[in-house]
């Protein structure tokens, strides 16, 4: 008992209260139930341990049977369906594969029923949940859509009308893409728990990297099976020449190799650029005439934008456009591909599928490929096409130029022609209407396809212009033109054939000559296929050479028959011209011109007309065929120019390359003159101008008298006549003009002789002087006047303007100048005095500008006056420059005018320069004018010289300047320089005095 109690103190219990029994008791029950709860823990972990490790068994067991499977992608979707339901609920699952903005389910379930696949969306706009787990690659478990439906990264798009509650998505990554989703869905909220997140991440892992193998292996069977089919269809092509055997090659191959149900291939029509099919693997399609227009469908798509065109839905496309039949009302796949060579489609390569979501970028690439090889295939048998129809067209060619230069008869050209065009060409009929200048008409020629009354109906047309516009419009624009209105005389075509719709005209022209105009039927033969191997223009390139090849043969023909009538028409004009050659008088030439033109043209009258310039009108000439009352009336014949245009209304073949005579509508008094209803007046043009008429009265036959052989010689003898008058006009020209020049020759030489000869002796100056005149005669003058006192007086003058008028007026200003001068010593007073004598002598407009300057040797002063002429300029010795450029108003302007005399020192050494504006004025090539610059400076560099080199480098400096430029204006120039060392005053004086004793 003490043992106890000691045990008791021992664990600290008191012996008081609880007996250690029961204290026993209670830790044994306290053992026992920690002993449980371990025991039910270890439980616990044991079976989650067992449950995960037959999660992971199931999850691994999954991935080796994905992993394991060689499966295509289809079944890879479906067995990834049935793994993930042994770890997660998948009656409502989901696996689909993304293909750039589309996204295609490969299995679908909804509530365990399965769904029609493949199906596709479009998630280039509004991808949803889909889009986003592609773009994040993040997984998402949504609990509940009702309660987090504002808290969602992205919007569900529903197509169902009754959405799920819960879901889960896991994206199936590769490398960096998400290739795919697996999502599960449940209408019950919170069916879904981060552990089937969990485990579904898992199973998408694997998956992804299974499908991953599968779609790599997939697209290297179906790319070494493709490039196989382009190898072997290249191959076939190789082989084939014909254009149906390679294009039935190329659907069979295609459609078998792609398990395609429909392939065609469609080319491009030349000459209406229509789609048009050319080989199908449905005949029912091929038989058919489907005719597509660009731009329009999915096949004109790709033509217009030269690109290819897929649809992995067609009944949500509208570019899809399917014709009624079994085949397309089954497509739901189409990808139209353009066939391309040298930037130009030629053909489009069109594949369907009645399956949706089956074209992917494999199938475009290898497809694209195979394009590439049919359009090559195209190209060569359009080049083999091109150089068979070169030498067919060469070989029509050479049998139309053969035929025309072997004939040499006009009938034999023009039927050989009609008959090589209806044959080459394949039009029903040809019609040949010859451009006759004689009468201005196309006139119908030999023709062919026409029955017999139509062919005579077309041989009786002449049409006029005018008569019809298509015609019109090829004469004037010589160009080919096609037209609907077709004349009822081109209706009776043989054989009962309808009349044309459409017509084809052609010029007949060489490089300077409308021959005529080609007529083919244009309407184009219904064909039952298009031959898009056809070089579009062919027809008309050949009947463009054809046209051409008969131009050179009725050029050929015409020159033929040109060659005798230009000998004639030459010995015509050379009898005329040796006539005419050997006489001088006008009066004989004209005259015998007159007698002439009857003989060699043989008409019935002539009639010269002489234009007399100074009366304008025109007076009778010689003439010829006109009898005795004729000539009395053409006597008072005087018609001036209107008159004449009023009886020659209109140019004779307006639309003719000529025009070198006019129809005359006779006056009845001219009509009794030539004895005729109408004539044909020639005018004698020369050097621009003219100078008379030819009448030629003559009788008129079919609307015209005049052939072209006649014309050509009446227009050659209407040349030499008028020739004749200009040269007699030139020779009076000549005579008038020579008289006249020996007049200027003598008014030069008196006026010469009053412009002073040499420099005058002037105490203490020393002069040089310029005179240089721009025509025959000049207005400037200069002058140097000894007055009574012993002063001299210096004059420069420039009357304002040029030629024979300027030198009288010159001659008349220097004679009042001399006058005035001499019994003036004031130069104001003098150029006063002489401005009166001239405004009350002188009639005429003409005014001068004058400079008068007076030296006193004594005082070593110039007092001048200027009346309006330019500044002199003024040279000190010591180099400054003045210009004296004090004056007045010109002579002859006013009558009344007062002018002020100024002074200036003239010390010894110094230069004064007196000119006119010919010197400052003169320009050379590029109008740049001598100016007063120039004119210091060249002063300048001889200042220190005497007054001749001074002068002479002055106007060297001109001439340099001027180069080869016309002189404008009169050239005057006076330098006077004071000597260094003057003479004494005293010496000066006595000098004077002995002059004014003599």
């Amino acid at each position: 008992m003490a043992h106890l109690t000691n045990m008791a103190a021992l664990f600290g219990q008191s012996t008081d209260g609880l007996s250690w029994p029961s204290i026993s008791f209670a830790l044994l029950v306290g053992a026992l139930a920690l002993s449980a709860y371990i025991l039910l823990r270890r439980y616990r972990s044991r079976q989650l341990l067992i449950q995960r490790i037959t999660e992971l068994e199931a999850l691994s067991d999954a991935g080796r049977a994905l992993v394991a499977a060689q499966l295509d992608v289809d079944a890879l979707a479906e067995l990834i369906a049935n793994e993930a339901g042994q770890v997660i609920d998948n009656r409502t699952f989901q696996v689909g594969l993304f293909e750039d903005t589309d996204y295609h389910i490969l299995y679908w379930t909804i509530r365990g029923v399965r769904q029609e696949i493949p199906r596709t969306f479009d998630l280039s706009e509004d991808g949803g949940i889909i889009s986003w787990v592609r773009t994040s690659k993040h997984p998402l478990l949504v609990r509940d859509f009702q309660r987090e439906i504002d808290n969602l990264p992205a919007k569900p798009r529903y197509i169902s009308t009754s959405p799920p509650r819960s879901a889960i998505f896991i994206p199936m990554v590769s490398g960096n893409d998400t290739i795919g989703i697996v999502a599960a869905q449940s209408g019950q909220p919170s069916r879904f728990t981060e552990e089937d997140l969990r485990r579904l991440t898992i199973l998408a892992n694997q998956a992804a990297a299974a499908i991953a193998h599968a779609q790599l292996f997939a697209q290297e069977r179906r790319r070494a099976a493709h490039l196989e089919l382009v190898g072997q269809i290249g191959l076939e092509i190789s082989k084939v020449q014909n254009q149906e055997e390679i294009f039935d090659q190329v659907v069979k191959l295609t459609q078998e190799t792609f398990d395609f149900h429909l392939v065609s291939i469609f080319g491009i029509d030349p000459l209406t650029g229509e789609i048009v099919i050319q080989a199908s693997s449905g005949l029912e399609l091929f038989s058919q005439d489907w005719r597509i227009q660009p731009g329009r469908g999915l096949i004109g798509t790709a033509v217009s934008t030269q690109q290819t065109i897929i649809s992995n839905n067609t009944t949500e496309d509208e570019l899809f456009i399917a014709k009624d039949n079994p085949l397309e009302n089954s497509t739901r796949s189409e990808m139209a591909l353009p066939l391309i060579v040298d930037g130009e489609v030629v053909g489009v390569l069109d594949v369907q599928s009645p399956k949706a979501g089956v074209l992917t970028r494999i199938e475009k690439m290898t497809l694209e490929a195979l394009a590439s090889e049919i359009a090559i295939s195209i190209s060569k048998l359009r080049q083999l096409a091109r150089q068979r129809e070169q030498a067919w067209l060469t070989t029509a060619q050479l049998q139309v130029a053969e035929a025309v230069s072997r004939s040499t008869d006009l009938e034999e050209i023009l039927t050989a022609v009609n008959r090589l065009t209806t044959m080459l060409v394949g039009v029903p009929f040809c019609v040949i209407l010859l451009w006759d200048e004689e009468t201005a008409v196309y006139r119908g020629s030999y023709n062919i396809g026409f029955t017999t009354d139509g062919a005579a109906l077309i041989q009786e047309q002449r049409l006029k212009i005018g008569d019809w516009p298509a015609l019109d419009a090829v004469h004037v624009g010589q160009e080919r033109i096609a037209t609907q209105k077709v004349p009822a005389w081109l209706h009776n075509l043989e054989d009962n054939l309808p009349p044309p719709q459409k017509l084809l005209l052609l010029p007949v022209n060489t490089l300077n000559n409308l021959m005529g105009v080609m007529v083919v039927s244009n309407d184009v033969p219904a064909l039952e296929q298009a031959d898009v191997l056809q070089t579009p223009g062919r027809r008309e390139e050949l009947l463009d050479s054809i046209s051409h090849q008969l131009a050179r043969g009725l050029e050929n023909w015409h020159l033929r028959n040109a060659q005798q009538e230009e000998a004639w028409v030459n010995t015509a004009l050379f009898q005329v011209a040796a006539t005419v050659n050997s006489l001088i008088d006008l009066n004989e030439i004209l005259d015998t011109i007159a007698r002439l033109v009857p003989m060699l043209v043989g008409v019935e009258s002539c009639i010269i007309l002489i234009w007399d310039e100074e009366r304008q009108q025109f007076s009778p000439g010689p003439s010829f065929g006109i009898n005795q009352m004729g000539r009395g009336l053409l006597e008072t014949l005087a018609l001036d120019q209107q008159e004449f245009d009023d009886i020659t209304p209109k140019l004779a073949d307006s639309l003719s390359p000529t025009g070198t005579y006019y129809v005359i509508q006779l006056p009845p008094w001219l009509e009794k003159v030539l004895g005729t209803e109408q004539a044909f007046g020639f005018p004698l043009n020369a050097r621009g101008q003219l100078v008379g008429a030819m009448v030629i009265g003559s009788l008129m036959e079919n609307g015209r008298s005049l052939s072209s052989r006649r014309l050509n010689i009446l227009t050659g003898i209407a040349h030499q006549a008028a020739t004749a008058v200009v040269n007699h006009h030139l020779y009076q020209e000549a005579a008038e003009r020579n008289r006249l020049e020996r007049e200027l020759d003598v008014a030069r030489g008196i006026q010469a002789s009053l412009i002073p000869h040499g420099n005058p002796d002037i105490p203490g100056l020393r002069v040089a002087s310029y005179w240089q005149a721009a025509r025959q005669v000049s207005g400037d003058f200069y002058d140097f006047i000894p007055l009574r006192d012993g002063s001299w007086g210096i004059v420069v003058a420039d009357v304002a303007d040029k030629g024979i008028p300027a030198a009288l007026f010159m001659a008349l200003c220097r004679t009042i100048m001399r006058a005035v001068a001499i019994s003036r010593g004031d130069p104001a007073e003098a150029l006063r005095r002489a401005n009166e004598i001239i405004d009350q002598d002188t009639q005429s407009d003409l005014f001068v500008t004058i400079f008068y300057a007076i030296w006193q040797p004594e005082s070593g002063q110039i007092y001048y006056a200027n009346g309006g002429h330019n500044p002199p300029l003024l040279l000190r010795r010591d180099g400054s420059r003045t210009l004296l450029t004090d004056h007045g108003m010109a002579l002859g302007v006013l009558p009344d005018v007062d002018f002020e005399t100024y002074t200036t020192p003239f010390l010894p050494g110094d230069t004064l320069l007196l000119y006119t504006d010919g010197v400052t004025e003169a320009m050379n090539e590029d109008l740049d004018e001598f100016g007063l610059q120039r004119l210091e400076h060249a002063a300048a560099a001889k200042q220190h010289r005497d007054a001749s080199q001074i002068a002479h480098n002055i106007t060297h400096a001109i001439q340099h300047h001027a180069g080869g430029t016309p002189q404008f204006d009169d050239i005057t120039l006076v330098v006077v320089k004071r000597d260094e060392v003057s003479e004494a005053p005293e010496k000066v004086r006595r000098r004077n005095k002995r002059r004014s004793s003599a």
